[in-house]
């Protein structure tokens, strides 16, 4: 449940650097092991223009994941705003090529 003590971030400055990149690194993982390299980086690379307009939509789908997958809402609340910068969505399909080669 909802914890007032933790602080969730509510602008992207408030999630230092490296643990934007850790992040990244963890869902490129995910993506890799699961086989969905290619689909993954066809949606990122389609996305991109939208990359502001669908870290919002996560963010107000926020309420739904966090019933479903509890414990995981800060990171979820993380990866949405981590998603609005141009340069994370590019960095995110990076990571995933590179890790897809590395297999």
């Amino acid at each position: 449940m909802f914890n007032p003590n933790h602080e969730i971030p509510r602008v992207l400055e408030d999630i230092p650097e490296s643990e934007q990149r850790a992040l990244l690194e963890k869902v490129a993982t995910w993506v890799v092991r699961r086989g969905l390299t290619a689909p993954a980086i066809v949606f990122l690379e389609t996305g991109k223009p939208l990359n502001f307009l669908g870290s919002q939509l996560l963010i107000a789908f926020s309420p739904f994941i966090q019933a479903m997958f509890k414990g995981k809402g800060d990171e979820y609340q993380k990866f949405a705003l981590i998603l609005e910068k141009d340069a994370n969505v590019e960095l995110l399909i990076e990571f995933i090529e590179r890790n897809s080669c590395q297999r």
